[in-house]
């Protein structure tokens, strides 16, 4: 008889244990799934945030006069608008960088971050820019091939 008690005994442990991991799967499931989303939301705030700086109506007008023609800006411009160009493709490539990873409630995110990228860079100030830019080799490669890629896909400015 109290073998058959440390038997159930034993049952009830392992189904306690197998329970236990059980939860704890779960709950690493849900906290990577948060992490995730936390990770996104990031992301999304760094992509506000580079647009942001074009709410400073100076800032935006250079902008304006560096995507009509780079060669036409003051040393002093061609850095700002240049830093400009180079962040934005810093940000927009941390989606590509976790292009796996997109949560299902992001679906077509990465889409209308490409499509923001091609916008920020084909433009003839932009081209022109992204000539003298590459030769410096401050980018990965993988970044100018995308880049060479996607300018080459998009219709050139007039």
């Amino acid at each position: 008889m109290l073998s058959q008690i440390a038997d159930i005994a034993d049952l009830i442990a392992a189904f306690g244990v197998i329970g236990s991991l059980l939860f704890l799967a779960f709950e690493l499931r849900l906290s990577n799934k948060e992490n995730r989303m936390s990770n996104w939301r990031q992301l999304l705030d760094s992509f506000r945030e580079y647009k942001a700086v074009t709410n400073d109506v100076a800032f935006s007008e250079l902008i304006e006069r560096g995507n009509s023609n780079y060669d036409d800006l003051s040393a002093a411009e061609k850095r700002s608008f240049g830093h400009y160009l180079e962040q934005g493709i810093h940000v927009m490539g941390n989606f590509s960088k976790h292009r796996g990873g997109i949560p299902v409630e992001l679906t077509g995110l990465q889409t209308a971050v490409d499509n923001s990228l091609i916008d920020l860079l084909n433009t003839r100030g932009a081209r022109q820019w992204w000539v003298a830019y590459k030769p410096k080799g401050k980018l990965m490669p993988q970044t100018y091939q995308t880049i060479d890629n996607m300018l080459a896909a998009a219709k050139e400015p007039d």
